[in-house]
């Protein structure tokens, strides 16, 4: 992992949304971006400026699907890997019930 590497994964964690973002995908294994919209109460702009940033940092990969976008977790960022297990147990924050008003409704 590159210095550069690093100063992105730290910023992008150092964000109190993108962290419970992360719990999230890691809790879930793979989102929709109308999970976290509807979850967060966001707006879309918003929504996608985080996901944008846990992205560029190699944080979270995204699959495109029809006209819907999926995120999870990229296994292959070692930052990432050796900090998830900080991230789960830090946050608390009941995470359960992710649901999708928008792509369900």
């Amino acid at each position: 992992m590159t210095e550069k590497e690093l100063q992105l994964l730290f910023h992008a964690l150092s964000d109190p949304i993108r962290l419970k973002m992360v719990k999230m995908v890691l809790k879930h294994g793979e989102l929709c971006v109308c999970n976290f919209l509807d979850y967060f109460n966001l707006s879309q702009p918003r929504i996608s400026f985080h996901l944008r940033i846990l992205r560029e940092s190699k944080i979270f990969k995204a699959r495109k699907d029809g006209r819907w976008v999926y995120y999870s977790l990229n296994k292959d960022n070692e930052g990432l890997n050796r900090v998830l297990p900080l991230i789960d147990k830090a946050i608390s924050e009941n995470l359960d019930k992710i649901s999708c008003e928008v792509k369900d409704g």
